[in-house]
Order: C-alpha cells, then sequence, then structure tokens
C-alpha cells in the first residue's frame, strides 16, 4: 500500500502568510472602527479616490472662500444703503428749505446757514467710511471722496459736474462665485449725487442774486436727484439679495462636495465591524491549524 507525502513546511508557509494578511486587513478594519475613516493618508485611499478626494477639499475651500468674502461686501453693501438712506432724507430736506424760501420771496441769512448744514451733512455723509475704507470713492478707499471745504459751485449753471469728487473713476467689482460678477459699489460722483450737489450751488446762487428762476432750478435739480439715489438705493438693495441668494446656494454645494467626500473617506462602520468578525474566525482557524501542523511528528506521516 502506497504513502502519500505532506510537505508539511509548504503547508506552514502558505498558513503562516495567509494568517499574516488577514491580521494585517484585520488591523486596517480596526483602525477604520476606531477613526471612522477608510485611511489615515491619501495613499491607503488608492489613486482616483485620492483625487477626487482633494478635488472636493479643494471645491469646498473655494466655496467657503467666496461666502466669506460676499459676507464683507454685503457689510459694506449694507453701510452703503445705510448712508443712502441719510443722503434721501437730507436731500427731501433740502428740497423743503428751497420750497420754503421761494415761497418767503426774500433773500435771509437763515437760508444760507441751512443749506450750508445741509451740505455739510451729505458732505460728511458721503465721507462714510468702514474700517477705514471710504465707500463712496470708488476703488480709491483711502482718501475721503467729496471735499470738504469748498462749498460746490458749477463750471456751467444748471449743469450737474464732479468738481467736488476726489474719488476714483473706476468701480468696485467682486466675483460672487464662479458664474456671478457684480459691480457693487456707490460712487460719490453719481448722478443723482452731481444733480443734488447741483441743486445746492444753484440753491445758494438763486439766495444770493433773490432770483426765483435759479431756486426753481435748484428746486428741480434736487429733485431729480432725490429720484435718482432712490433708484440707486434699490440696486443696493437688489445686490444684498443676489449676494444673499449666492451664499444659500454656495452653503449648500458645501454641503453636498461635504457628503461626497465623506462617501470617500468615511468607512462603512456596520461593514466594516461584519468584516472584522470574518477576519476574526479566519485568524482564529488559522492559528489552530498552525497549531495542528506544528505538534504533527515524523510518525504522523508513517501511519
Amino acid at each position: 500500500m502506497s504513502v502519500d507525502h505532506i510537505s508539511t513546511y509548504a503547508l506552514h508557509q502558505t498558513t503562516l502568510r495567509d494568517a499574516s494578511k488577514v491580521q494585517q486587513n484585520l488591523a486596517n478594519l480596526q483602525s477604520q472602527l476606531s477613526s471612522g475613516s477608510k485611511s489615515q493618508d491619501f495613499a491607503g485611499l488608492g489613486g482616483s479616490a485620492a483625487e477626487q478626494f482633494l478635488q472636493l477639499e479643494d471645491k469646498i475651500a473655494k466655496s467657503t472662500n467666496y461666502v466669506n468674502e460676499n459676507n464683507i461686501i454685503s457689510t459694506r453693501l449694507n453701510s452703503t444703503d445705510n448712508v443712502l438712506s441719510q443722503v434721501i432724507e437730507s436731500a427731501t430736506n433740502l428740497k423743503s428749505l428751497i420750497s420754503q424760501r421761494r415761497t418767503a420771496g426774500s433773500s435771509s441769512a437763515s437760508f444760507g446757514d441751512a443749506i450750508q448744514a445741509e451740505w455739510q451733512n451729505l458732505v460728511g455723509q458721503l465721507n462714510s467710511n468702514l474700517q477705514g475704507r471710504y465707500l463712496f470713492g470708488g476703488t480709491r478707499t483711502d482718501t475721503p471722496p467729496v471735499d470738504p471745504n469748498n462749498f460746490p459751485t458749477l463750471k456751467a449753471d444748471g449743469v450737474p459736474d464732479d468738481s467736488y469728487y476726489q474719488g476714483s473713476k473706476q468701480n468696485v467689482n467682486a466675483r460672487l462665485n464662479d458664474s456671478t460678477q457684480i459691480t457693487y459699489n456707490v460712487r460719490a460722483d453719481d448722478a443723482g449725487i452731481q444733480q443734488i450737489f447741483a441743486g445746492l450751488a444753484m440753491a445758494k446762487k438763486g439766495d444770493d442774486g433773490n432770483s426765483d428762476a435759479d431756486l426753481q432750478k435748484a428746486y428741480d435739480l434736487v429733485a431729480q436727484g432725490l429720484d435718482s439715489i432712490i433708484a440707486t438705493r434699490s440696486i443696493v438693495n437688489q445686490h444684498t439679495v443676489q449676494i444673499d441668494n449666492v451664499n444659500t446656494q454656495e452653503q449648500s454645494f458645501q454641503l453636498y462636495f461635504k457628503g461626497v467626500k465623506e462617501g470617500i473617506g468615511n468607512a462603512d462602520l456596520v461593514s466594516v465591524s461584519t468584516q472584522v468578525a470574518i477576519d476574526q474566525g479566519i485568524l482564529q482557524a488559522s492559528f489552530q491549524a498552525f497549531s495542528k501542523i506544528n505538534a504533527l511528528r515524523l510518525s504522523d506521516y508513517l501511519k
């Protein structure tokens, strides 16, 4: 009767190798259970998964940066809106003063003092700044945009100009996200503000010369400027709403990107726990087989 020979060394090595692989896998699974992540570094995620993970992190960071910058712009727009409401109030008062002066029919020191006071109010409003940056000077934010030392004068009677303006002629643009860009500033040489300042100049001229025609022109200019500023303020409010909508959209994108990123990087704890139990059983069986092989003697193969 023939006897089959078994290579104990080969079986020993195979069992040892398989047990080692299961131990390594089990250690990785236990790491996932403790950390909640599939891997402790990008390399462990695999090439395409690691690349996708990094792309998602970049998208989240870019979106977060957009939202933060938009919040700063929104703060400036809110300040601009507050100032424009004050300008509207000052222009309304000025229009009322001119109307009263025309009704009185004669020059008076009180009218001159009143329009001087309204001019100073307007200068203070238009030279408003937020954290040291002037709001109404266009891209030139380090200098008061309106000359505070010289009462407005006109190069041509009744024709608005911006001789009082010291800011830049360039607007401030902002990209709210990858697909949206706006021009969000209001400059102190805005057409409506020019009309109001021209109205101041004509009111002073009309008062000095006791000219109702000049006072009428002053009234009309201030009224036109007032309507224009109200329209400008409406645009500012539209931009504020637009920024809020973009931020809401970007924050939704962030939640989505974070969910996808977690799907790539986070471990499925239920599946991992199940696999741990399976591997522990395999490892236990491997140790038992290894123990039996070590206990074999030569006589066991000769029986």
